[in-house]
């Protein structure tokens, strides 16, 4: 946790996670969009893909989520916190904003507890998912790490 990010970083996780973002809803749109459009402002193109409209609101997402995430797991603003209580705000961020957006742009009927659950699962699959992930490249790296320090003792 105590890499620097950059300006370079930031973007960086920006344009990947809208591209993967992306990449999911144009496929949803295909397979789904005719049945969902009516139902979700998502869908408004049915099959055709997503709307400018729609990607744009993403885009504001996953900058809102990758802000919280340099808050929540850098040290640049917390530094006494444990990794666990920073990703337990880090998710709580991510939800709340995510919430926020369903909404302001009427993603799906926020009277539809089916809608819920499907949002609620599929968050909780990309936050394992996402954990998962970060823990293994976090353990591949401090391996590097212990691995160069054993180099350089084993050289003097």
């Amino acid at each position: 946790m105590d890499k620097r990010s950059t300006l370079l970083d930031y973007l960086k996780q920006i344009f990947l996670g809208f591209g993967i973002t992306t990449a999911i809803l144009e496929m949803m749109a295909v397979l789904f969009g005719d049945k969902l459009m009516g139902y979700s402002s998502m869908f408004s193109l049915g099959s055709q893909g997503i709307s400018a409209a729609t990607a744009f609101q993403f885009l504001g997402v996953i900058v809102l989520i990758v802000t919280l995430r340099f808050i929540f797991m850098t040290d640049s603003f917390i530094k006494e916190l444990t990794l666990t209580a920073r990703m337990v705000l880090f998710f709580i961020g991510s939800f709340a904003v995510t919430v926020v957006f369903i909404f302001i742009f009427g993603w799906f009927p926020v009277n539809d507890p089916l809608a819920w659950m499907m949002f609620i699962v599929s968050i909780t699959v990309k936050s394992v998912v996402s954990t998962i992930v970060s823990s293994a490249a976090e353990k591949q790296e401090n391996r590097q790490l212990e691995e160069a320090l054993r180099r350089i003792k084993e050289g003097q």
